[in-house]
């Protein structure tokens, strides 16, 4: 069995044994799930071991580890939703378009955003995936990488370019992360969208070994008369309270120094 159906068989397994509260034995997992009972008894016991299943009176039932994540994963919707009231506040501070996100190597994931209606139509939504060269809010969270991590993920990337103000290069991007990390904040210049500006600041131990950032988006109209002093100065504070909500939900052990 590949480790790619093995890993789909113990999805499916949890999903079957959830729907049991009282439990199934192996056979009836077998029969389920239409599987030999060699390789399924396989599979439980390994499943068994991890805890993500409990075995009593030979009845199979969800273990203490499902219970577990599905914990992380409630307190992390609740950081979801603690993170909104932030956004809110800035978009009203600013009448602009806000949005926070995190780092996964070269990408933006987007999880939350705050639509204003005198702002921008801007291209991201919650859970969508954007290059992290091309924004404000990739530029904000590269710029604290180890100069190491950076070039690994990057030194073999073909630069997408968007616009032609885009990053192209390796070279132009440590460049432009040295302004980022000089100024304590990222711009986006039309480097993803015609016509759209951010300006985004790092808000770094969101949780051990994960560096979110908040942004504000705005048109070119309002980029030439924005007091950018004070919209940095909004977003940092922002960027503080989402950081102790976060303390808050994940609890301080979760937080690297």
């Amino acid at each position: 069995m590949t480790y790619v159906k093995s890993a789909n068989r113990v999805m499916e397994i949890l999903q079957l044994v959830n729907v049991y509260p009282r439990g199934l034995t192996l056979s009836e997992i077998c029969e389920k799930m239409g599987m030999p009972k060699s390789s399924t008894h396989e599979l439980l016991h390994a499943m068994e071991q991890q805890n993500f299943l409990q075995l009593d009176d030979k009845k199979y039932r969800i273990g203490i580890r499902v219970f577990e994540l599905g914990q992380t994963a409630s307190r992390n919707l609740d950081l979801l939703q603690a993170i909104r009231p932030h956004l809110k506040w800035l978009s009203s501070q600013s009448s602009m378009t806000t949005q926070f996100g995190i780092l996964d190597n070269t990408d933006v994931i987007y999880l939350s955003k705050i639509k204003n209606h005198e702002g921008i139509a801007v291209e991201s939504q919650a859970g969508a995936r954007m290059p992290a060269h091309a924004t404000a809010l990739g530029k904000a969270m590269l710029s604290l990488l180890p100069e190491e991590i950076l070039l690994a993920n990057y030194s073999s990337l073909v630069f997408e370019k968007f616009t032609p103000n885009t990053i192209g290069s390796v070279s132009e991007l440590r460049d432009r992360l040295k302004e980022v990390r000089d100024k304590k904040f990222a711009e986006d210049h039309e480097e993803f969208t015609k016509g759209v500006f951010c300006i985004s600041v790092p808000v770094p131990g969101i949780r051990a070994n994960t560096i979110g950032a908040i942004s504000i988006s705005m048109p070119e109209e309002h980029w030439k008369q924005v007091e950018r002093e004070k919209i940095v100065e909004n977003l940092r504070l922002a960027g503080t309270r989402i950081l102790e909500d976060a303390k808050t939900y994940y609890g301080q052990s979760s937080f690297s120094n």
